[in-house]
């Protein structure tokens, strides 16, 4: 952290211990302090632990960092389909298409959905199944999403 105010001085309200005690050097950079205070509350002051993918700037600016794991990639097709390992949102926009699943991997998940008027076909590989079928028919603007469990892609 970075205060704007000399070491060891205490604004009114709650302060804080340093551990170790500011010695008579001041060091240049960053020094590691142990600090003990109270949790900050929606109605007092204390410190807030900071997360996975947020930040805290030297003046204490808050920021949401994305490490890009929750960005999905989109697919649209107009024309039969084999998924890939790297696809998770298929569109189809065009009607009587047909998406072919890939050999399941082992927790891949797909959204499938029909982004057109009409049906679309959505069938396994190597007679990997779709719960208990071998394909499932998706009619107007329906969506499926699909995991595979090892043996078949389960509609979730």
């Amino acid at each position: 952290m970075s205060y704007n105010r000399t070491p060891n001085t205490v604004l009114a309200g709650r302060g804080l211990k340093q551990s170790p005690s500011q010695s008579g050097v001041t060091p240049v950079g960053v020094v590691t302090v142990t600090v003990d205070g109270d949790i900050a509350t929606t109605s007092s002051l204390g410190f807030v632990q900071v997360g996975s993918g947020l930040s805290i700037t030297p003046l204490g600016v808050l920021s949401a960092t994305n490490s890009g794991t929750d960005i999905i990639t989109v697919t649209l097709t107009a024309v039969d389909y084999t998924a890939l390992l790297t696809d998770y949102y298929i569109g189809a926009t065009k009607k009587d298409i047909e998406i072919t699943l890939p050999l399941g991997v082992v927790g891949k998940v797909y959204v499938i959905k029909n982004q057109a008027s009409g049906n679309i076909k959505v069938e396994g590989t190597a007679g990997q199944k779709l719960d208990t079928s071998s394909s499932k028919t998706l009619g107007s603007e329906s969506a499926i999403i699909c995991v595979f469990d090892g043996t078949r892609w389960n509609i979730i």
